[in-house]
């Protein structure tokens, strides 16, 4: 009876043991794991930051190449409950835009016109929790997902190209800083968007985490200030006129987080 009772005891301490071993958050215990990766997409835009596919530089053109979106990341994340997990990433990626400008003309009562080429390189830093499937199933951070956050971009556009038409409409386009105007836009753009994405993640060899999914970003400024149909109606009014280059870079940087495909792999730490 007493080697019965001992029995019994140590059984449910073991079945206790292994419950209350499978209620603690994170793989097997381990709450940390980071992750690099990137999101890429079919790009039918803007051009590359080589200047090669659609709307180039400086006639709008299609150079005939096929060429993605793409943008690249390193996530740090934290298992803080059985179906949910908080993450911290940054992103970068580069791009092209084809835009113009008008100054002043030096030489006659007219305007330059002004083709341009950059380089916006967007640094991303997003903040976001992950949530798990249902209760009975995908304990973090295994299983489908959903990826809810906010992303703070900071774009800064470097000029790499110019062409300018002179007033005196002069054969030679290039810009000779004593004859032309300068550029007086802001090249630097702040954004801040809201991310959503459904993925799937899963562990390899209790150590190596895999995780893929489609995701998108919209901007508000977007909606408000750069939409194709037009900004919305100012309730106090006509503001300043944005320039060119500051519309065209949000519409640069919201048709490349639009959509894509969103693959990672990564470690767990701890």
């Amino acid at each position: 009876m007493k080697h019965l009772l001992f029995f019994v005891t140590i059984t449910l301490f073991l079945v206790n043991s292994t419950h209350i071993q499978a209620q603690v958050p994170g793989y097997q215990g381990k709450r940390f794991f980071i992750e690099i990766g990137g999101s890429f997409f079919f790009n039918l835009g803007f051009p590359t930051a080589q200047n090669k596919g659609v709307n180039t530089f400086p006639f709008a053109e299609h150079t005939g190449h096929f060429t993605i979106k793409d943008r690249y990341k390193l996530s740090v994340h934290y298992v803080f409950s059985r179906k949910n997990t908080l993450k911290l990433a940054y992103n970068y990626q580069v791009s092209g835009l084809n835009t113009s400008a008008v100054t002043p003309s030096l030489f006659r009562s007219d305007q330059d016109y002004h083709s341009l080429f950059y380089q916006l390189h967007a640094h991303d830093i997003n903040l976001g929790i992950n949530a798990y499937g249902k209760e009975n199933a995908n304990l973090a951070p295994l299983g489908f997902y959903w990826d809810l956050g906010l992303r703070f971009l900071f774009v800064n556009g470097v000029l790499r190209d110019q062409r300018v038409e002179y007033a005196d409409n002069r054969s030679d386009n290039r810009p000779y800083p004593d004859q032309v105007a300068p550029l007086t836009h802001e090249t630097f753009t702040f954004m801040f968007g809201l991310t959503t994405m459904w993925g799937y993640r899963t562990v390899i060899a209790d150590r190596i985490t895999f995780s893929v999914g489609i995701e998108t970003t919209i901007f508000p400024q977007y909606i408000i200030v750069a939409s194709p149909i037009g900004p919305l109606p100012n309730p106090f009014g006509n503001g300043v006129q944005m320039p060119v280059y500051q519309l065209q870079t949000i519409r640069n940087i919201q048709d490349r987080y639009l959509l894509g495909i969103h693959i990672s792999l990564g470690a767990l730490l701890f």
